[in-house]
């Protein structure tokens, strides 16, 4: 909790510091192999992981999309 009050600026529209900023393992095979991207909608974890749900850049076919 301290880790992020101190990355995160008083304006946070610029992202959220991640503890761990891999992959999670516990994410689907398209999402680990290319990791966080420009675009990625998502959720910050209590274990301080980036879960993907979708991609607003790619298109709505490509594999990460599937899930979101």
């Amino acid at each position: 909790d301290i880790y992020a009050r101190l990355l995160i600026p008083r304006d946070s529209t610029r992202g959220y510091p991640l503890w761990y900023p891999e992959p999670d393992d516990n994410l689907p095979e398209p999402c680990r192999d290319e990791g966080l991207r420009i675009g990625d909608i998502g959720i910050v974890t209590e274990r301080g992981t980036f879960d993907i749900l979708f991609n607003i850049c790619l298109p709505q076919e490509h594999p990460v999309n599937q899930w979101g």
